[in-house]
C-alpha cells in the first residue's frame, strides 16, 4: 500500500453537527469562509496558535465604487442588482479559484510553511455562488440563439465545471477539508415503492438518503473525489453534553454520502468523535489499522516523484 500523503476529507452535515469544529481540529488550517460566521467556530480553540486568520472571499468586494453606490440609489431597480451581484459573484470564485492555483504552485516550494491544512467551510454556499460564475462565464454555451436559456446545457456544464474545481481543491498539497450541509430524501428505488401518506400511518420507515446540498447531478460525483466522507450528527442528551458522531459506511437506516476510499474503522457506520479532536482521532485510526498491520506504511506529509513527468 502506498503512502498516504494527506487528509482528503468531506464533512457532509445538518447545521450544528460539529462540521466546522471537526475541520479547524486540523493543524496549520486556514478557514475559507462561504456563508455567514463560520469564523466564530475557531474561538472554541482559543488555546491553539496555527489556526491561520481565515479568507473570507466577498462578492461585495468585487464590485466597482460605481456599482456599490448603485446599490443604495433608489433609481436602481431590482433587475439591475441582482445583475451586478450575479457579475461579482462569478468574479468572487475567479479570483478564488486563481488563490488555489497559487498556493498549488507555492506550498510544495516552502513558500507558505504554516499553511497546513486548506478548510473550505461551507460548500454549500461556495456551489451556489458556483452557479453563478457558470452562468457569466459560459453563457454562450447554453443560451439559444433565440434568447431562451437551456436548463439542460447548463446543469451539464455546471456538473463539469464543480467537479473540476473539485478535483483542483482536493489536489493541493496538504490536508484539504470541505463541508457541505445536506438534505434528506429517498432514494430512486425506495421513492418508487412509497406511498407516503399510507406509509406513515402504518408506521412503515423507508431507508433515507443523505444527500450534499449541490444543484442537480453535481451531488453525485462529490462523495468519490476525496479519501473520505463523512456523514456527522450530533445526539442531544438533555443535561449532560452533546454526543456527536461520524459514519463513514451506509446502514440500514441511512445510505448515500458516506464513504471512504479506505476503511480504518471496524465499526464505520457509528464513530464516536471527541468533540475538538477529529484530526487527531482519525490520524491514530489510520495508524493503528495500517500503520501496524502487514507492514503497511501510512505517512501524511510526505511527497512522491511525479512519475508522469512535467
Amino acid at each position: 500500500m502506498g503512502n498516504i500523503k494527506w487528509h482528503r476529507v468531506a464533512l457532509l452535515a445538518c447545521p450544528g453537527s460539529g462540521k466546522s469544529t471537526a475541520g479547524l481540529s486540523y493543524p496549520g488550517v486556514e478557514q475559507h469562509v462561504f456563508g455567514s460566521a463560520e469564523e466564530d467556530t475557531a474561538q472554541n480553540f482559543s488555546g491553539r496558535t496555527d489556526i491561520l486568520e481565515p479568507l473570507k472571499p466577498d462578492w461585495f468586494e468585487c464590485l466597482t465604487d460605481e456599482e456599490k453606490a448603485k446599490f443604495s440609489d433608489e433609481n436602481t431597480t431590482e433587475d439591475m442588482i441582482a445583475s451586478m451581484t450575479k457579475k461579482a459573484r462569478a468574479k468572487n470564485i475567479a479570483k478564488y479559484r486563481r488563490y488555489l492555483y497559487k498556493l498549488k504552485a507555492e506550498l510544495p516550494q516552502g513558500k507558505r510553511p504554516e499553511l497546513k491544512t486548506v478548510f473550505l467551510d461551507n460548500g454549500t454556499p461556495f456551489a451556489q455562488e458556483f452557479q453563478d460564475y457558470v452562468e457569466v462565464v459560459y453563457k454562450s454555451e447554453f443560451v439559444t440563439k433565440g434568447g431562451e436559456f437551456n436548463s439542460i446545457k447548463f446543469s451539464i456544464k455546471y456538473q463539469q465545471e464543480l467537479t473540476d474545481f473539485l478535483r483542483l481543491f482536493y489536489s493541493l498539497p496538504c490536508h484539504t477539508v470541505m463541508s457541505f450541509h445536506v438534505a434528506q430524501a429517498l432514494d430512486e428505488a425506495e421513492a418508487s415503492k412509497a406511498n407516503f401518506m399510507k406509509d406513515t400511518a402504518q408506521g412503515i420507515q423507508r431507508q433515507k438518503e443523505w444527500q450534499p446540498m449541490i444543484y442537480g447531478k453535481a451531488k453525485y460525483v462529490l462523495a468519490g473525489i476525496p479519501t473520505y466522507a463523512f456523514y456527522l450528527w450530533a445526539e442531544e442528551n438533555p443535561g449532560r453534553l452533546n454526543k456527536y458522531y461520524a459514519k463513514l459506511e451506509a446502514d440500514e437506516n441511512n445510505v448515500g454520502i458516506a464513504k471512504g476510499r479506505i476503511q480504518p474503522f471496524d465499526k464505520p457506520s457509528k464513530i464516536e468523535i471527541p468533540k475538538g479532536e477529529f484530526f487527531g482521532f482519525l490520524q491514530k485510526a489510520i495508524d493503528d489499522k495500517f500503520g501496524k498491520e502487514g507492514g503497511a506504511e501510512i505517512k501524511t506529509g510526505q511527497s512522491q516523484t511525479n512519475k508522469f513527468g512535467k
